[in-house]
Formats: structure tokens, C-alpha cells, sequence
């Protein structure tokens, strides 16, 4: 497996973020995008914690070459015009292996 974390930092206090068009919109275009690559899941995540992060976006695929296929992919397209529907925010990706126990 491996993680891929979409990371969107505020910039300032002031920044839209439409939680609602991310969770019921653009995850699921996500998914529908790269599943055929080889993404397994993905899910929000909203930090609770003080500071700037604002949410991540937690994306697992079944490899390192299933996250080149769907980042390459013509899908990723429609998937990176989207962003700007629901923030003003520029994401950053980390990437990271995960195990399965």
C-alpha cells in the first residue's frame, strides 16, 4: 500500500473551504477517477488540533505504481479542476508507505 495525504494549509484566517462540497462531490469524483488505477480508499480528515491545517485528504492505493497511474491519468484532469469549486486553498501532497497488520 501506499498513502498518499492531500495537505490544505490555511494561508491566513481568511480562506474558504466548503466541507460539504468535498465530502459529497469531490471524494467521490476522486474515487470514481482512480479506482480503476488502483485506489483503495479515500477519506477526510479534519485536524483538530490548533494551527494551520485546515483538512487532509487520505488516499491509499494498492502500490506506488497505482498512485503514478492515477495521478498521470487523463481522469486526473476533471479531479484537479475541481479544487477550485470548494477552496481557495493550494494543496500539497505527502506521500507515505503504509502496512497492513
Amino acid at each position: 500500500m501506499e498513502t498518499v495525504f492531500v495537505l490544505y494549509r490555511s494561508n491566513s484566517g481568511d480562506f474558504r473551504f466548503d466541507r460539504d462540497y468535498f465530502e459529497a462531490v469531490h471524494l467521490p469524483l476522486v474515487r470514481g477517477a482512480w479506482a480503476r488505477h488502483g485506489l483503495v480508499s479515500s477519506t477526510a480528515v479534519y485536524p483538530a488540533a490548533e494551527g494551520d491545517l485546515v483538512a487532509v485528504a487520505v488516499n491509499e492505493f494498492r502500490d506506488r505504481q497505482a498512485t503514478r497511474d492515477a495521478f498521470n491519468s487523463p481522469e486526473s484532469e476533471e479531479v484537479m479542476n475541481d479544487i477550485v469549486r470548494y477552496t481557495d486553498l493550494t494543496p500539497s501532497r505527502l506521500r507515505g508507505v503504509s502496512f497492513t497488520y
